[in-house]
């Protein structure tokens, strides 16, 4: 079965009279735009989406509809580094280090509360900062994702030199020049 559009999401209305089937994905598939699959029912799907989300496959996304059936997305519980700031200070140290170590951040379940996948490094770090964390199972769902680690699109702007642009440098070093 080729896929090349989602169908929508399981929580934008209720599909409770649907046989639902899933595809088991790790957090990290959810980024694929071509892939082949296999249902929990033992379907193969051929994912090519024509226009994919940004931000990658979510938790619940329809592959395939019809009058009973559903296909949708399952992400795969993984073990999970659970980060839990105290001050506004503690989230700009949080992202800075996940950055500087180019992990992916995800929210958690409130504004303090941070997830990325585990990593005994980032663990050892985040002790030796006091920052309060947790290793738990728990679903990285792309709708959560803060960081963007993928290829930028282009943009939907386009750049122009000015006519009147003039670059001027000044300093010490320049002046006696």
């Amino acid at each position: 079965m080729l896929i090349e559009n989602l169908q929508g999401n399981l929580k934008d209305k209720d599909f409770s009279t649907f046989k639902i089937d899933y595809v088991d994905l790790e957090w990290y598939d959810s980024r694929k735009k071509i892939a082949r699959w296999k249902t929990r029912g033992g379907k193969e799907i051929k994912l090519k989406l024509l226009n994919p989300p940004k931000i990658g496959l979510s938790q619940g996304d329809i592959l395939y509809q019809d009058t009973t059936d559903i296909i949708a997305i399952n992400i795969l519980p993984t073990l999970t580094l659970i980060i839990t700031a105290r001050s506004p200070a503690e989230i700009a140290k949080i992202c800075y280090e996940i950055g500087n170590h180019h992990a992916s951040l995800f929210f958690g379940e409130n504004e303090f509360e941070f997830k990325t996948p585990f990593e005994k490094p980032l663990k050892v770090l985040f002790d030796k900062l006091d920052i309060k964390n947790d290793v738990l199972s728990s679903k990285l769902d792309a709708a959560y994702r803060i960081s963007v680690s993928m290829a930028h699109s282009e943009p939907i702007f386009k750049v122009k030199a000015s006519p009147d642009l003039k670059i001027t440098i000044s300093g010490k070093k320049f002046e006696s020049q």
